[in-house]
């Protein structure tokens, strides 16, 4: 009596109705759970974000990171951060004895590397360090202060550090915004905006053949660098916010990064191994096979039974 009914069932056509619509429905709520959570994070995220901020903060202009007025450092700082740099690659050189076409090398490296490095690789809005003279002649400047008072400057470790400390954030909010402009994809322009602020720092090690300090443990540069360029690309392709406001706050995160970590003695963190702990889960949980356990036993109990060596120890005459 069961059997006859269950197939009466199974033909009736309504069943057949029933089955295709639920089939249908649950291919497309599997087809749409990815669009879903897509469409929550590019257009809920944003929105929820617009609705916190004051209204002048945040733009729903289609891609407005790409165009409008560029992101500028003001002359005279940007100038600053070249002597900077380029008077720390000069008292490199003249730490590594190098003569005087080594220390200018060394100065306009460390001065212009990081922005030459970012042009190049853009080939979109020609090389910025060489359509102003005033760049190169602010690390030949540089260069000739490493060479005659290299001991007194020595002496400007602390002021100088500050000086690179803002120059960073500075660096990374204008490389990252280029590379905006030139219609790169968010990791590409985070990539650019930390080579505009590290790549000088960089050179200068290699060409002083040391290893680079941005890659040993050290007071969060390169971090610091890699958090600005991080928030400012998010901050304006993702979130909608406008490129002053979120230039601003990368700027002041990745500089109170910076001088938080040369204050606090904060050091990046290197590599640990535990490949101990992965061996050890693979251990115990052999442990519960049954022939796993008798080859342990027996394994112990030969290792108990077996008389200990005796050591050949050399005489001695004494």
């Amino acid at each position: 009596m069961t059997i006859p009914l269950l197939l009466a069932v199974a033909s009736h056509p309504a069943t057949s109705v029933i089955t295709a619509a639920a089939s249908s429905a649950a291919s497309s709520a599997v087809a749409t759970a990815p669009a879903g959570f897509t469409s929550f994070l590019t257009t809920t995220v944003p929105s929820l974000v617009a609705s916190i901020l004051p209204s002048g903060v945040t733009t729903t202009a289609p891609d407005a990171f790409g165009h409008g007025v560029a992101v500028a450092v003001p002359p005279a700082w940007e100038l600053l951060a070249v002597f900077a740099g380029a008077l720390s690659g000069g008292l490199t050189a003249v730490r590594k004895k190098f003569d005087i076409m080594g220390i200018i090398t060394l100065a306009i490296v460390t001065g212009m590397g990081g922005g030459i490095i970012r042009d190049v690789l853009l080939q979109k809005y020609g090389i910025a360090a060489f359509q102003d003279n005033r760049y190169l002649l602010t690390a030949l400047a540089a260069a000739v202060v490493a060479f005659f008072f290299a001991e007194f400057v020595g002496k400007l470790g602390r002021p100088m550090a500050y000086i690179d400390a803002i120059s960073l954030g500075l660096f990374v909010v204008v490389g990252a915004d280029k590379a905006l402009r030139a219609d790169l994809n968010i990791l590409p322009a985070i990539m650019m905006g930390v080579i505009t602020a590290i790549g000088g720092s960089m050179l200068r090690d290699l060409l002083s053949d040391e290893v680079p300090v941005i890659l040993q443990p050290g007071a969060l540069y390169s971090v610091a660098a890699m958090v600005g360029s991080t928030i400012f690309v998010l901050a304006t392709v993702w979130l909608g916010v406008v490129k002053e406001w979120a230039g601003l706050f990368a700027i002041t995160l990745s500089v109170s990064l910076r001088f938080l970590a040369m204050w606090r003695g904060w050091q990046s963190p290197v590599a640990r191994d535990y490949s101990h702990h992965l061996t050890g889960i693979q251990r115990r949980l052999l442990s519960f096979l049954p022939f796993y356990r008798q080859r342990l036993e027996k394994t112990e109990k030969a290792e108990k039974a077996e008389p200990p060596q005796a050591h050949d120890f050399p005489h001695s005459d004494r």
